[in-house]
């Protein structure tokens, strides 16, 4: 299946991990992770980066850098959940904490029983920058009260974070210049994985009943648009929120994945007409029998990346047919056994409008088929973060023909 070459780095030092959510460029040219304790009371995440072999170095602990400590008997800074965004201008990387890990001693957290405790509830999002030239943390502060930081988007030029929050699901922008938060509207209650953003800022996701939302800066108003996230005809557009979303370099066209079984991929292109285009691109997950249910974290799609060929790279996870009906495997998941599972790295040609296998991911601990997000180093190296394993960690991948980029090919301005 191709001549790639495959490691897979396994979060040692921290053997309580059990998910890695966020991979993302920064403006080095590097490739920041998150490694996450979200299913054990007390645990907290960390920053990791790559080595120029591949392997971790762990950078910083978040409890450490915010205050917030794993012992506090509090919901812990258990991960960074789509969160990191480059910031090339100041050599800075933004990551924003997420919630789901339970206060120490504790073994689950519900965030809206818990809102009221003055004990046990989350402190709420904090915001780290990371200074990539001193190796160093610049400053943390506290972004969302409350809640929990679903994702994060980056408008460099009007120095503004725009994020969904966990559990109320509202867009929030945070000017950082001036330190404030502003609350620009409810989205819904099912939670979208991503936001994404035009060459104009306009930040872009998608709703409860798969509707594609936009936020325009220039008149302050959060607007539904006439598109639809294409689903298979045995289902409805609810929950076809987005999962994952990647600016082509080339086309400026926004590619992207939804959270939902039977996976379709479009593409958008935001600055065709006054609501922008949507192409339905066809079913990019594994087929299975459409009278069935079949598990989300099951068929799934992640880690959308752009190779410094042109074409975009994502992972599907693959099963033996007929197999989708075994038993759970994940206390969040269910579906096959861990043999019958892979995690495939494929590609799709814009210009010719195929796809291909490339490689399956393999290795470290539980099955190898939910694959988070993706990323490119300035050095080529692809990095794919791995969940549903303890300990958690991190695919590098290197391509034949790989060859260095500049930096600001490999960004991603949202997380």
């Amino acid at each position: 299946m191709g001549l790639a070459s495959v490691t897979y780095h396994e979060f040692a030092e921290r053997p309580l991990s059990d998910s890695c959510w966020s991979t993302s460029t920064g403006p080095d040219g590097r490739v920041y992770i998150a490694c996450c304790i979200e299913h054990t009371g007390g645990g907290t995440a960390t920053v990791v980066r790559p080595r120029l072999d591949g392997t971790p170095e762990y950078l910083f602990d978040l409890d450490e850098v915010t205050g917030d400590r794993r012992d506090s008997g509090r919901a812990t800074q258990c991960k960074i959940h789509y969160s990191f965004v480059p910031d090339p201008e100041r050599d800075l990387m933004w990551c924003a904490t997420h919630l789901s890990g339970p206060p120490i001693g504790e073994k689950r957290y519900n965030p809206w029983a818990s809102w009221h405790d003055p004990v046990r509830a989350f402190r709420g999002a904090y915001l780290v920058a990371y200074d990539v030239r001193r190796n160093q943390v610049a400053h943390s502060t506290l972004m969302i009260p409350r809640e929990g930081c679903r994702c994060l988007a980056f408008d460099a030029r009007r120095r503004v974070l725009y994020a969904l929050t966990y559990p109320r699901d509202h867009l929030v922008s945070y000017d950082l210049d001036r330190g404030t938060l502003t609350d620009l509207g409810r989205i819904g209650s099912v939670n979208a994985q991503c936001l994404f953003l035009d060459r104009r800022g306009r930040v872009h996701t998608v709703g409860d009943r798969g509707r594609l939302v936009r936020y325009d800066p220039e008149i302050g108003r959060i607007e539904e648009l006439p598109w639809s996230w294409p689903v298979e005809p045995a289902q409805t557009p609810w929950h076809a929120v987005i999962y994952d979303a990647v600016a082509d370099p080339a086309s400026g066209a926004i590619y992207g994945i939804p959270w939902k079984p039977r996976p379709h991929l479009a593409r958008f292109w935001p600055e065709d007409g006054p609501s922008g285009r949507l192409e339905d691109l066809g079913l990019i997950g594994q087929q299975c029998d459409p009278r069935r249910p079949v598990a989300i974290n099951l068929n799934h799609v992640g880690g959308l990346v752009f190779a410094g060929d042109g074409r975009l790279l994502y992972v599907r996870a693959a099963w033996l047919p007929g197999t989708e009906h075994g038993r759970v495997i994940h206390p969040r998941a269910c579906g096959p056994t861990v043999h019958t599972t892979r995690a495939v790295l494929c590609a799709y040609d814009p210009r010719s409008g195929t796809h291909s296998d490339v490689c399956d991911l393999d290795g470290g601990a539980g099955p190898n088929l939910y694959i988070a997000r993706g990323a490119r180093s300035a050095t080529g190296d692809l990095y794919f973060g791995k969940i549903m394993a303890t300990p958690a960690g991190y695919f590098q991948v290197r391509l034949p023909g790989s060859t260095s980029t500049p930096v600001a090919n490999c960004l991603r301005m949202w997380g």
